[in-house]
């Protein structure tokens, strides 16, 4: 008998029901979610006691709070692999289907003959309505996210990629936005983490000041502030209150490493920069006309400058702020001109 019919016999679960999901969505999932409840006055025994022990046992499970305050629970499993879930495991019921669904998986791990290193922790989301379950695995030793599944990028909403090296970043990112959702269990990679980060910070700072178009999202005052930020965390590198930010800063940098193509030869160099395929559109003849006559070739000057703040899909902040300030004063000017003209053609 497997570990599946062992355990998962009466739960009706099925590895057909099993889906992968990506932290990404999970988060987006954690912040969309609205659940309303109703307050109201109670009973204070006497003692200090107050807060009673849960009706339910855990079962050697560890309820964790996000600095944010969003609960979740982690285990050690059997296997060695620590198991992590936003499930009410208090609740009746509950821990059996983590169970069931565990032995799902443990049953593909050695169907597929998977080697999960103690590094790996697996995620799980279920489904009670649906009688479904989300997962995926997160490697703190590869900063990596996998699954069980044969997957595409599209069922996962993963962005299109160039190479198997690009799509790693992309990886990478969800990655870091899994231990920023649960820090505690990742507390012990966090020195690490914060040192190299704070090194990458530097290096961004120094390009935004010696260049007229880094890629780097950050201005070099912001970089800055990160860097003094880093540099007082290094007292705390275990805190999960430490962890949650230096997983969103290394989320960010792993988001930006994907878009200008990190590592591969066409990588984009600067912000003016367009590395990606797309169709030539031509312009419209009378457009043309209009543009160079009428409007005294304005809406040409501003194309060209919008050309080179909107690269493939990208616009950077500080650029885009500036251009919008300047625009504003060409606009201003304009009704300068506009009303001057008016103003002569009164007084004839």
């Amino acid at each position: 008998m497997s570990a599946v019919d062992d355990v998962s016999g009466t739960m009706n679960v099925s590895k057909f029901n099993l889906f992968p999901i990506l932290p990404s969505t999970v988060r987006d999932s954690r912040y969309r979610s609205i659940v309303r409840v109703r307050v109201s006055p109670t009973v204070i025994p006497s003692g200090a006691n107050f807060v009673s022990a849960p009706s339910y046992q855990s079962q050697g499970w560890t309820i964790s709070s996000h600095p944010e305050g969003k609960r979740y629970g982690h285990s050690k499993a059997q296997a060695g692999i620590t198991i992590i879930t936003e499930a009410h495991i208090f609740e009746p019921g509950v821990l059996e289907q983590l169970d069931a669904w565990l032995a799902i998986i443990y049953d593909m791990i050695t169907g597929e003959k998977v080697h999960l290193l103690e590094t790996s922790h697996l995620f799980l989301e279920i489904c009670q309505d649906s009688g479904t379950c989300n997962y995926y695995f997160a490697d703190h030793g590869l900063r990596t996210i996998f699954w069980l599944h044969t997957i595409d990028t599209i069922s996962v909403r993963l962005p299109p990629s160039y190479s198997n090296g690009h799509l790693q970043y992309s990886l990478e990112e969800n990655y870091w936005i899994h231990v920023e959702l649960f820090p505690e269990t990742a507390s012990q990679y966090s020195e690490i983490a914060l040192n190299e980060l704070q090194a990458t910070f530097l290096h961004a700072r120094a390009d935004a000041l010696t260049s007229e178009t880094p890629t780097f999202p950050y201005t070099a005052n912001q970089c800055q502030d990160f860097i003094e930020l880093l540099q007082c965390s290094k007292a705390h590198a275990s805190s999960p209150h430490v962890t949650t930010y230096v997983a969103r800063l290394w989320a960010t940098v792993a988001n930006h490493r994907f878009f200008i193509h990190f590592g591969e030869d066409h990588c984009r160099l600067s912000s003016d920069q367009a590395i990606l395929e797309v169709p030539n559109n031509k312009e419209s003849l009378v457009l043309a006309i209009i543009s160079k006559t009428l409007l005294f070739g304005l809406p040409d000057r501003h194309r060209a400058q919008f050309e080179r703040l909107w690269v493939d899909q990208l616009a950077y902040t500080a650029a885009w702020r500036k251009h919008v300030s300047g625009t504003v004063e060409d606009l201003k000017q304009m009704m300068s001109w506009v009303s001057s003209i008016a103003t002569l053609w009164d007084l004839r």
